[in-house]
Order: C-alpha cells, then sequence, then structure tokens
C-alpha cells in the first residue's frame, strides 16, 4: 500500500504539491488527473524516491522511499519522455536497467518486442514517438517490480497499440501482485483502463474514488421534446432541478443531472417529452460533475 501524509513539495516560491494525503490500496490501476502544472510529474516523482519533500511522508508498504534503494527496487518509473544513450537499442536499455531491477527478464522484453513488430536491436533514435513509447512501457512490464509508475502512459501510442498496452498491463495484474499510478490530462487515456482515479488541482487532491462510488447522486438524461412543449422548457428545468450540465441541439436535449433518479424523472416526464432515458456517464462527465461540485472551473481544472 502507498500511504501518502500532508505531502509538501516546492521549488523556490512554487508549491508543486501542497499538503497532499492520499492512500492507494495494492493491486489497482489508479488514474492521476489534472492540468499541465497540476503537480503529478512531481507527484510520481516523490513516489519513485527521486525528489525528496519539504514536508510530509510517503511510505510504500510501511518503508520511507527516499534513499532507501531496496524500497526503489521494488518501484519503476516512466518519464513521459524516457532517457536512452546515444545509439542505444531496445537490447541495450533492458540491459541498463537490468542492473537496477535484477527481475528483468530480457527474453520476455524481446517476445512482447516481437508480438508488436518491434526490432530490439534497431537504434532507439530511429524509432517515432510511439514506438519508443512502446518498448519502454514493456521494459517496465517485464521489470516485475510491485510498483509502476508512468507520465502520460499511452501518449503517442495510437488507438488499437494502446489497446493492447492495456490489456497486456491488466492481465499482468491476474499474475502477480502489481499497482500501477499513471498520470494524465487527457481523460480518454484512463477510461476503462482505471479502477480509481484522482483529480490533481493545484498541488492538492480533489477527488479520489472508485468509478462507482463517484457516479452516486449524478445522472445523465437525453431527452426529446416537441416545439409546443419546449417554450419555457429552460425556466422549468433551473427551478426544479439541479443542473450540472446543459446541451442542446434541436429538440434534442443532453442533461446532467444531481440528486436521485426517482425525483428527476418524475420532472421530466411531466414535461411530456417524446423521448426520455437515462444514460451512462463517461469519466469525463462524471469529474466535471465532481469538479463543479467542489466548486471549481471545470476548463481551468480538466483542459
Amino acid at each position: 500500500m502507498i500511504t501518502i501524509e500532508n505531502l509538501t513539495k516546492q521549488f523556490d516560491t512554487i508549491t508543486a504539491i501542497d499538503r497532499l494525503s492520499l492512500r492507494i490500496p495494492d493491486s489497482t490501476i489508479f488514474g492521476l488527473l489534472g492540468t499541465n502544472g497540476a503537480g503529478k510529474s512531481t507527484l510520481l516523482k516523490l513516489l519513485a524516491g527521486i525528489l525528496a519533500p519539504e514536508q510530509g511522508k510517503i511510505l510504500i508498504d510501511g518503508e520511507p522511499v527516499y534513499e532507501n534503494p531496496s524500497c526503489k527496487e521494488q518501484c519503476f518509473y516512466l518519464s513521459d519522455e524516457p532517457y536512452y544513450f546515444p545509439n542505444a537499442t531496445a537490447e541495450d536499455m533492458t540491459l541498463f536497467y537490468r542492473k537496477q531491477y535484477p527481475s528483468l527478464e530480457p527474453e520476455a522484453v524481446r517476445y512482447l518486442a516481437g508480438q508488436l513488430e518491434l526490432d530490439t536491436t534497431r537504434p532507439l533514435r530511429t524509432f517515432s514517438k510511439g514506438m519508443k513509447r512502446q518498448i519502454f512501457l514493456i521494459i517496465a512490464l517485464c521489470s516485475n517490480t510491485a510498483y509502476l509508475f508512468c507520465d502520460e502512459i499511452f501518449d503517442g501510442l495510437d488507438p488499437i497499440v494502446t489497446d493492447a498496452m492495456k490489456h497486456l498491463f491488466q492481465s499482468e495484474m491476474q499474475t502477480r501482485p502489481f499497482t500501477i499510478i499513471v498520470a494524465a490530462h487527457k481523460l480518454q487515456d484512463l477510461e476503462g483502463f482505471c479502477g480509481e482515479i484522482g483529480i490533481l488541482h493545484k498541488g492538492g487532491i480533489l477527488c479520489a474514488q472508485d468509478m462507482r462510488q463517484a457516479s452516486a447522486g449524478f445522472h445523465k438524461f437525453q431527452c426529446i421534446f416537441e416545439a409546443e412543449n419546449k417554450e419555457g422548457l429552460s425556466a422549468y428545468l433551473v427551478e426544479h432541478l439541479d443542473i450540472v450540465s446543459y446541451s442542446e441541439d434541436g429538440y434534442f436535449l443532453s442533461l446532467i443531472l444531481q440528486g436521485s433518479t426517482e425525483h428527476i424523472l418524475p420532472l421530466l416526464q411531466a414535461r411530456s417529452p417524446v423521448f426520455c432515458r437515462e444514460v451512462p456517464m463517461s469519466v469525463e462527465e462524471l469529474f466535471m460533475a465532481k469538479i463543479k461540485e467542489a466548486g471549481y472551473d471545470i476548463r481551468k481544472a480538466l483542459y
């Protein structure tokens, strides 16, 4: 388990992490969302023991990670732009990482790279951004660490490769104790991948919840109203319902509302819609709702 208590990290006059407290259970994929500059990369580097905090503590399985080689051996940190030596191949970098991670399996790296049609003897400098990302994700996966910290995990990957990598990570979690923390500023990267998601804003956590728990109290409805029933509809909805999001396209309305279905549905049906149904919310819609509930500007917090 990862325990973060009252964590603060400053760079000169800038407070990157501000009194943050968080617990991340074992064997989970935890998504960390936030704007550029929200503190995501700094938090990952603190978790990996690369940076030391000014205040507070990080415990991984009960041990401090900073200046603790045995703890760091169980934590693989993958930055948004992984470093590699000039003219190094994937084979070279695998051998380099194996010095830090003795459980790393070079044969597994070669096999998975072959499955994705990546040549491990070719210089990495000749690879595209997405191909480099795939190689380092494979090395991270094959290092057999208990914890993996990834910054912008799927950046540069096409949708097909992204799905393949998600499947690899999820399959690996079924075979051994494995906790993954991934940072992204694009909600789409974490859709259907993370069991829990936290939003980091101005160095602090706004919320960190399981998707099913976070959705409680929010509902999305799609409705169609005929012209004669639309007169005064907006004023009616504002008066009787707690509206989080409202969009209109001709006769078609899409609403995200706070409250219970038992309260919301009769009020919508009272306006005689031609069509009215509740539909699932996306991760993006859900967390926009959570941020608005917390009193933050949605656009500033997520984009």
